[in-house]
């Protein structure tokens, strides 16, 4: 979509107080040429809580929902359809954010409210179809919607319900059970969805059938006490990791990760280790843990050997808390036999994160820091770090975070020295560790830039709410003024801050000669 020119221009909607306003404004450089970057600024009336565009009608969904006392967001706000091509607001709906959700997937729009799931029309926010059901996943491609359906007198069921979106039909129905919530999503076809909800279930998103693998995928009425040292400062941004919220009494994400090869699915739970087959669904070999031992875990694989970190927490809504006991344990590929299972010392706390390095393993702790061999699950060394002299440790930093060299070239954090390990702080230090464990380098966060979007010829690199666009080169050819939010279609990036969404044609920056 490209740009087009607006002069602070007021439009009204259904209601005078919607009033959005427009303008031009310079929002970045190209470094190449030295000239302006020219963009557009919409200005809303209230802080912007989340947009969805539909770049082939030039609508803009626009969910607003203000502060508190500057840091409590409201219960209340305001849904705007806002047309970009006409400068025109269509419509708006009011929404209560802690009982009303809003899902958008192309020219589909999906709002549930309470027990019910309804269809509005893009263009005028009226209700083409309701169901009581709330939907928990779209297919936009086959515009097919699925969810658990609502019953008065019980509440929601494990009736599984496809529903097509343009009429609100039911397809099919099929019972799968959603006491532990939903862990995953993911296509193993172009018709089969795998859904990781107490186990694994195949589906067929036309007509519901497929296998079922059900395994205890957490623990209900779990009345512990959250520990102090929760796993939740595992999450950051740095990580891109984040959790969604379930009942209060039960434990949650006592999983793995999902592996996926050209025949098989590997996964972890409660219960087991397990290898199944992906068109059938029969159980290959099954490894059983003992009680109380397993937690929200990792896995991974080489050609013969499967590897799993059980990392000593699960989550209880948005809570972390101790869980299970950590371990390292690795197995046979094709029979599941035990290759070794070493349980990691609990006083340490959960295990915050991990990385493979030539084949040793390394295990990051609230205060400390091991070294493992992956090949026997040995423990090679480890060292304490007292939290008075660093703050305590949250994660390994991954590959998103940049730095700039001292020929003023920005690099990937991870390889301007490959003999590092590096390691963020609650102190907002990131620390620089040789394999033998001793600090060599305190970095600020201030100091790293996040890599965060990238097409086949350039990277957008974020600092300071400044994005640098570098070609494959590592040459910086623009810079705009846009967050590590920002998304690009097409040749167009959009950004959002505090009221403002803003529209910024690149194509004289990404066109290759």
């Amino acid at each position: 979509m490209g740009l087009f020119l607006l002069i602070s221009v007021g439009v009204f909607g259904q209601k005078d107080e919607f009033r959005v306003s427009s303008a031009e404004e310079s929002l970045g450089k190209n470094l190449l040429t030295g000239s302006d970057i020219k963009g557009i600024r919409y200005d809303f009336p209230e802080r912007i809580h989340k947009t969805f565009l539909d770049t082939t009608s030039g609508l803009l969904t626009v969910q607003l929902r203000g502060l508190r006392k500057e840091k409590w967001l409201n219960n209340k706000g305001n849904i705007l359809q806002y047309d970009l091509l006409n400068n025109t607001l269509l419509w708006s709906k009011k929404i209560m954010y802690q009982v009303s959700s809003l899902q958008q997937f192309s020219n589909t729009m999906i709002f549930t409210r309470a027990n019910k799931s309804y269809c509005l029309d893009i263009r005028t926010g009226e209700e083409l179809w309701e169901v009581k059901n709330n939907i928990y996943h779209v297919d936009p491609m086959d515009n097919i919607g699925i969810g658990y359906r609502f019953k008065t007198a019980t509440g929601y069921t494990n009736q599984l319900e496809g529903i097509d979106l343009s009429t609100g039909n039911v397809l099919w129905e099929k019972e799968l059970n959603r006491e532990y919530g939903w862990n995953q999503v993911f296509y193993t076809n172009d018709s089969t969805l795998m859904v990781v909800a107490a186990g694994l279930h195949a589906l067929n998103i036309f007509s519901g059938q497929g296998w079922d693998y059900n395994t205890i995928t957490g623990k209900k009425d779990y009345t512990t006490t959250v520990a102090a040292n929760a796993a939740g400062v595992a999450l950051g941004l740095l990580t891109g990791t984040f959790v969604t919220s379930t009942g209060h009494d039960l434990v949650r994400e006592v999983v793995s990760n999902v592996l996926v090869d050209s025949a098989f699915l590997y996964f972890s739970s409660k219960e087991q280790l397990a290898k199944i087959d992906k068109q059938n669904g029969e159980l290959l070999w099954k490894y059983p843990f003992p009680k109380d031992v397993p937690s929200k875990s990792a896995i991974f694989m080489n050609d013969s050997a499967l590897f799993m970190i059980n990392k000593g927490y699960a989550f209880m809504g948005n809570r972390t808390l101790d869980f299970g006991k950590p371990f390292i344990a690795a197995f046979d590929k094709l029979s599941g036999q035990q290759v070794y299972f070493s349980f990691i010392d609990e006083t340490g706390g959960p295990i915050l994160g991990f990385k493979l390095i030539n084949q040793q393993l390394f295990l990051v702790f609230k205060n400390k820091i091991a070294q493992y061999s992956q090949a026997t699950g040995d423990r090679i060394r480890e060292k304490a770090f007292p939290d008075q002299d660093f703050g305590d440790f949250r994660y390994f930093v991954g590959d998103q975070a940049f730095i700039t060299n001292p020929t003023g070239d920005l690099v990937n954090l991870n390889q301007s020295d490959t003999t590092k390990l590096f390691v963020y702080t609650t102190q907002g230090k990131t620390l620089a560790l040789d394999h033998e464990l001793n600090v060599s380098d305190t970095i600020d966060y201030e100091d790293l830039s996040i890599y965060y979007l990238r097409t086949k010829d350039f990277k957008f690199i974020e600092k300071d709410k400044h994005t640098l666009i570098v070609d494959n080169e590592g040459k910086s050819v623009a810079e705009v003024e846009v967050t590590s939010d920002a998304f690009l279609i097409g040749e167009t990036l959009y950004d959002k801050s505090d009221n403002s969404f803003f529209v910024i044609d690149l194509k004289d920056i990404l066109k290759k000669e």
